[in-house]
């Protein structure tokens, strides 16, 4: 007998004593069950339901699931007053054509779905914004990609008046609409004209269906509050007292007068005056996007005098004597300036018109120096006097960002721009270099310590000329200006502590020259 044959004579063998196994015995179990002698149903046409990838089981109508859930969902209807609630995002319903004849119904699969996402992963028509983060400078050194926002909408026009609102925050109204309209006045004399205006992010928008469980943004007034505070929680208060200025409040609330103007857009300048009583906004300005105003500025500066020393050496150092006033100029300065969400973050220099010449002033200065004792350090001995101070930079120059609160956080320094690239870097008055060095934060940066306890910083220099315990002189020049270390633009970053560099009290530099 051959192979086949015996297989085949075995099958039926297998088959003639299951059939009067069967015949013979009515409790055994069907034909159907057992999977053998029934002849398979006809094929269907069932529709397959996986959500998230894992299968949920068969249903007969698509549509039918589809028509249930929308029917179901009238809380999410009337919350966002849509006429159509749709399946989650991640339930596919996929046709099949299958002998699998188990089916569920459309309630049971609802109720899957239901113990399966809690029941409030139903979507609805809308859209989908994403503001994409772009590399930055991070203190250490390096770079870092922000992570990207994403926002949900219903009409897409709350999101596009929503920026264009926060935008005004940062730029004049009337400025932005000539700008859009390219209405802007020809600048004659002095003036600014708004070359180019956009955010820096990538932002894209699709409309999607979107999850009703997720934030979504109905109001441009709630929008707003999340693209320039970061969170639409409510902001803090301050209610105005008696003798309070605007800088005063903002500086004891961790803000700048700018991020404070912004948060209170009632007042256009930090002069405006405040009266007792009134209640202020003093939210954090975090801004969701970044924008970029690149301007062309002409104005007139003052060209501030120089200071000539003549030296004395049969005097000590810090000992002077006025020999000549001298008088500030003033010069028509024609700069390229750009912002970041209303902050100065470079100033390029084209071109300067001096139109009153500024006359020196002239000091005699000893020369006498003192020994020096002990190691070089913060702990230092001062051979040298303290004399007049003088201004760190050429003139004219521009203060980019004040010894003030910035995000939450203080700027011990005033960041200064003069004129470009290589500009010399000054000693603001006697004192010995404690610091010439080079760190990822600061750059190029030297310290000098001061006979009367104050310690000057410049940082950011593109080179330093001087080196730990040099003796220098207000005026001499000690290195140029750059943009090493954490910078966002060519400056100085000016700074003046009451006891040693970084661990003593910062103070503002300004009250030098006052």
């Amino acid at each position: 007998m051959g192979k086949k044959t015996w297989i085949l004579s075995l099958v039926a063998g297998i088959v003639s004593a299951i059939m009067i196994y069967v015949g013979s015995n009515p409790n055994a179990l069907p034909a159907k069950v057992l999977g053998i002698l029934e002849k398979p149903s006809e094929p269907q046409q069932l529709y397959h339901v996986y959500l998230g990838g894992k299968s949920l089981g068969l249903i007969e109508s698509k549509a039918d699931l589809e028509k249930y859930i929308d029917e179901k969902q009238g809380t999410i209807k009337k919350k966002y007053n849509v006429n159509k609630v749709y399946i989650p995002n991640g339930l596919d319903i996929i046709q099949e054509i299958t002998y699998n004849d188990k089916t569920y119904t459309t309630e049971e699969i609802y109720q899957k779905i239901q113990e399966q996402e809690g029941g409030s992963s139903f979507t609805i028509d809308g859209y989908q914004i994403k503001i994409a983060g772009y590399e930055k400078s991070t203190e250490d050194g390096g770079t870092a990609i922000e992570e990207d926002k994403i926002i949900y909408v219903l009409d897409k026009e709350v999101f596009t008046n929503s920026v264009e609102k926060t935008i005004k925050s940062f730029i004049p109204e009337e400025e932005y609409d000539n700008f859009l309209n390219e209405t802007q006045k020809e600048i004659d004399g002095t003036g600014k004209l708004v070359e180019d205006l956009y955010i820096k992010n990538n932002i894209t928008i699709t409309k999607t269906r979107i999850p009703a469980d997720s934030k979504i943004y109905l109001t441009e007034e709630e929008l707003c509050k999340y693209l320039l505070f970061g969170t639409t929680e409510e902001q803090a208060t301050y209610t105005v007292q008696a003798g309070d200025t605007i800088t005063d409040i903002a500086f004891n609330n961790k803000l700048s007068p700018d991020e404070f103007l912004i948060a209170n857009t009632s007042y256009k300048t930090s002069q405006d005056l405040l009266y007792p009583g009134q209640v202020v906004t003093l939210g954090i300005i975090q801004p969701q996007f970044d924008t970029v105003e690149e301007t062309h500025v002409v104005s007139k500066k003052t060209k501030e005098r120089e200071t000539v020393y003549q030296d004395d050496n049969s005097r000590y150092a810090g000992e002077e004597t006025t020999i000549q006033e001298g008088s500030d100029g003033e010069s028509l300065v024609t700069e390229k300036i750009q912002l970041i969400n209303g902050e100065i973050t470079s100033t390029v220099p084209v071109s300067e018109e001096v139109t009153i010449q500024p006359v020196d002033r002239i000091i005699a200065r000893g020369t006498k120096q003192k020994h020096i004792g002990g190691s070089i350090s913060s702990g230092v001995e001062v051979p040298v006097g303290i004399g007049s101070w003088v201004w760190p930079t050429n003139a004219p120059y521009t203060i980019t960002s004040e010894f003030s609160y910035r995000w939450g956080k203080l700027h011990k320094a005033i960041d200064i721009t003069s004129t470009g690239y290589g500009a010399p870097i000054k000693a603001a008055n006697n004192g010995v270099v404690t610091t010439s060095a080079y760190n990822s934060m600061n750059g190029n940066y030297i310290v000098i310590k001061h006979s009367n306890g104050y310690f000057t910083e410049y940082a950011h220099l593109a080179e330093r000329y001087v080196k730990q315990g040099d003796v220098v002189y207000a005026n001499d020049v000690i290195g140029a200006m750059g943009r090493t270390g954490f910078a966002q633009g060519v400056h100085l970053h000016f700074g003046l502590w009451s006891g040693p560099a970084y661990t003593g009290t910062p103070l503002n530099p300004r009250s030098l020259y006052r």
